[in-house]
């Protein structure tokens, strides 16, 4: 299952703890997408998901406009 966040315009921490909140609603291989727009929040959300064995992925798909892909995995 896909989920989306949107966060234009919102500043670290707040992306990063709706993430959080979403995550805990995801199954085992479901992918959260999150739309950012402030560059602070990639490196926050990358650090923080990929502690939880999660696939990570950031593509800036407009300029200053970055779509984050976490897929939730299981810790082995």
């Amino acid at each position: 299952m896909m989920f989306e966040l949107i966060t234009f315009g919102e500043i670290c921490p707040l992306p990063l703890l709706k993430a959080i909140e979403k995550y805990k609603e995801m199954g085992e291989n479901d992918i959260l997408k999150v739309v950012v727009d402030h560059s602070c929040t990639l490196g926050s959300i990358r650090e923080y998901f990929s502690k939880l064995n999660c696939s990570v992925e950031i593509d800036e798909v407009l300029n200053g406009v970055w779509e984050i892909y976490i897929k939730k995995r299981t810790l082995l």
